[in-house]
């Protein structure tokens, strides 16, 4: 019916420790660009409305924003690295669903 996968040789193995590698770099790049959108857009506006913070600290607003969207650039290319890489499951997989 179907073939059996094939062996992994030592690139097949390269290739998924790239991968994984990449993926894993993914998610706290995530979690940095939302907790730093979550910072300038929730946390400073509500502290300075509350007085907890002091109306200077609206500055760090534009550079924590600036920051969150470079962060999630860099997460969104690495994104499609992550996802260009899984075409080398071709190699090993002859399908992709099982």
């Amino acid at each position: 019916m179907f073939d059996d996968p094939k062996a992994l040789t030592w690139a097949n193995w390269q290739d998924i420790s790239t991968w994984l590698t990449l993926f894993w770099i993914y998610f706290p790049l995530i979690i940095t660009a939302a907790f730093s959108a979550l910072a300038a857009h929730a946390f400073i506006p509500s502290l300075i409305s509350t007085g907890h913070l002091s109306p200077a600290a609206n500055r760090f607003r534009k550079p924590l924003t600036v920051f969150a969207i470079l962060v999630l650039a860099v997460a969104a290319v690495l994104l499609f690295n992550v996802i260009k890489m899984t075409l080398l499951l071709d190699k090993i997989w002859n399908r992709y669903l099982i």
